[in-house]
C-alpha cells in the first residue's frame, strides 16, 4: 500500500512540476510570440466584448492583464512538498 501511495505522490509531483514551468513560462513567451507574429504592443492590448442579445440582459466583458503568478505558485509549492515527502520517506525506509 506504502508504495502505491509513493507512486502516486510521485507522479503527482512531476505533473505538478511540469504545471508550475509551463505557467511560469508560458506568459512571457506567448506574449512574446504574438506580439512579433501579429505587430502588436501587447502592454497596450485589451479586449471588450459584449454578451448579450435583442431578448435579454447585455453584459460587457472587458479583459486585461490576468495575473496568474498564484497558479505558479501554488504548483510550486505542491512539488516542494511532493519532494520532502518523498525524500522522508526514503530517508525513514533507510534507517529501518
Amino acid at each position: 500500500m506504502k508504495k502505491q501511495v509513493s507512486i502516486i505522490i510521485t507522479a503527482l509531483t512531476v505533473i505538478c512540476a511540469l504545471a508550475a514551468l509551463v505557467s511560469a513560462f508560458s506568459g512571457p513567451l506567448l506574449s512574446l510570440y504574438l506580439s512579433y507574429k501579429f505587430n502588436v504592443n501587447t502592454k497596450d492590448a485589451s479586449s471588450i466584448g459584449i454578451i448579450g442579445g435583442a431578448d435579454g440582459p447585455t453584459a460587457v466583458f472587458v479583459s486585461g492583464h490576468v495575473n496568474s503568478h498564484w497558479f505558479t505558485v501554488i504548483f510550486a509549492m505542491l512539488t516542494i512538498l511532493g519532494i520532502v515527502y518523498l525524500l522522508r520517506t526514503k530517508h525513514s525506509k533507510d534507517r529501518n
